[in-house]
């Protein structure tokens, strides 16, 4: 009953139209939007511990509604008000906690004159300067812990450290670290590690696209100020929804370099568009540097708004009876510096069709962090060790995967300035068939679907793989043009071997 008042209280408090950390937060609609869509996501949650009473940090409304959404120690067990997610827009230098009550942000509120001073609220809508802290990670937190202390980067207020106080409130305040300023960072469990036995399904034929959206930060791209938005985003997937060459939308869509905030948004297009139920599902591409996974954020929307658009990553879209999805971080380079993406796949079960789907972006190639390609070498063979997971098997499941693997194909094989190594494709191929393949002993080839020369595609890097045993796909094909993305969108129709 207690969060249902707070919950309450708070759309007041957001109708109310308050302020904070110099931005203005969304009205009550937008946050409730907000927090639904965050909650597609497959990244990891994480409670906050004070170390001075041991007491984890709640984000909380007093009776009167006065000061909502304050940080507050004093809570014994984790629920979704003590639940947040790890952000950074500086190459993991910087911090930054969302709230999953709120879909916030943390953020300090610095006011002399009264008792706001320094006072923590889940509050901030972008993250900007007064969501982001300094971390100094330290040791004496339990494995898979991290002890950690939080400074403001806000401008004047640098040198304050959030600071549990005497009756538990978080505020941004002392200047001198100690054991008032210390927090342990525990991980929280997601979901259950299985899915449900699948069913006998209805139908074996499966319709599969994949499309790298681009919708970050490219000036490759077409999006506004370089950066997708969810209506022009939603516009550009709704008119390559359809197969060149069947007509026919797609059962599974896999997204890449997408944006946390567009899954619902892209959930909702989907289901008007095709008049069926949709999920649409997020997981984020990580950085690191000397401490915990930090989600990295997809650049602020365009002019004049500059919405946060939540996290950058990977993202499924399978009919709405999924209910189990799951994120699979690859081994990624760790010796770049603070700037290297730690990859991801994220696969998602579908019972009555007996499919586990699994999408990924392996590591970019020369030029950025895996220009030898060791790390994708890697990554190819836990994607396909993914796919094989014996356990999916016993429960009935066929696996079908792929998305931008940032690899050419191993015919002709290529060089990493070619786009390779491209034997690194070699393992998949070998135990999958890919949509390019007329038959499953074709050459291991298939029509270039990004790095454009003249408007045209020159390489193949997008894939979607199914069983071998399935024989072949019934058709393949690539859109006519890219859109507003730098990549072709690539179509797969394939008949699966018996569940």
């Amino acid at each position: 009953m207690r969060r249902l008042f707070c919950t309450f209280l708070a759309l007041l408090g957001m109708v109310a139209g308050l302020t904070f950390g110099g931005t203005t937060p969304a009205s009550a609609t937008e946050v409730s939007a907000d927090a639904e869509a965050v909650a597609k996501s497959a990244g990891q949650k994480w409670a906050l511990k004070s170390a001075r009473n041991g007491k984890y940090v709640s984000v909380e409304i007093n009776a009167t509604g006065k000061y909502e959404w304050k940080l507050n120690a004093r809570s014994d067990t984790v629920g979704s008000w003590e639940r947040f997610t790890l952000h950074t827009n500086h190459a993991a230098t910087t911090i930054s906690l969302r709230s999953e009550a709120t879909g916030y942000f943390l953020t300090p509120e610095f006011d002399d004159a009264d008792e706001r001073n320094g006072m923590l609220r889940a509050r901030g809508g972008n993250l900007d300067t007064w969501q982001q802290f300094k971390p100094t990670y330290l040791s004496g937190a339990p494995e898979g812990s991290q002890m950690v202390l939080l400074q403001s980067v806000a401008t004047a207020y640098t040198d304050r450290y959030v600071t549990a106080t005497d009756d538990g409130t978080l505020r941004s305040l002392s200047v001198v670290p100690g054991e008032p300023q210390k927090f342990i960072l525990e991980p929280v469990g997601s979901g259950a590690a299985l899915p449900t036995a699948a069913a006998a399904p209805d139908t074996d034929a499966v319709d599969v696209m994949t499309w790298n959206v681009c919708a970050n930060n490219n000036d490759n791209c077409g999006w506004t100020s370089d950066r997708a938005g969810y209506v022009e985003l939603n516009d550009q997937i709704r008119a390559r929804l359809r197969s060149p060459v069947t007509g026919a939308y797609p059962d599974v869509i896999f997204f890449q370099e997408f944006c946390e905030k567009h899954a619902k948004r892209v959930e909702e297009m989907l289901e008007s568009e095709t008049g069926r139920g949709w999920d649409v599902r997020f997981a984020p591409i990580h950085q690191r540097y000397n401490g915990p996974l930090l989600q990295k954020q997809c650049a602020m929307g365009p002019a004049p708004d500059h919405l946060d658009r939540g996290a950058y990553g990977v993202a499924l879209a399978v009919p709405d009876e999924n209910v189990w999805y799951q994120r699979h971080d690859l081994t990624s380079p760790t010796d770049k510096g603070s700037h290297v993406e730690q990859r991801t796949a994220l696969c998602a079960a579908l019972p009555s069709r007996a499919v586990i789907a699994c999408t990924a972006h392996l590591s970019a190639g020369l030029g950025y962090e895996d220009g030898d390609g060791k790390a994708r070498t890697q990554q190819a063979l836990e994607l396909r060790d993914l796919a094989d997971t014996p356990l999916w098997q016993a429960k009935g499941y066929r696996t079908v995967f792929g998305g931008d693997l940032n690899l050419v194909p191993p015919v002709p094989e290529a060089t990493p300035a070619q786009g390779g190594p491209s034997e690194a494709l070699k393992p998949l191929y070998e135990r999958y068939v890919e949509c390019a393949m007329p038959t499953a002993d074709a050459p291991w080839t298939g029509p270039p679907t990004a790095n454009a020369v003249d408007g045209k595609p020159t390489r193949k890097i997008d894939y979607i793989f199914a069983p071998r045993s399935a024989g072949q796909f019934s058709s393949c094909g690539v859109s006519a043009t890219a859109g507003k993305s730098d990549h072709w969108t690539l179509y797969g129709s394939v008949r699966l071997p018996a569940a």
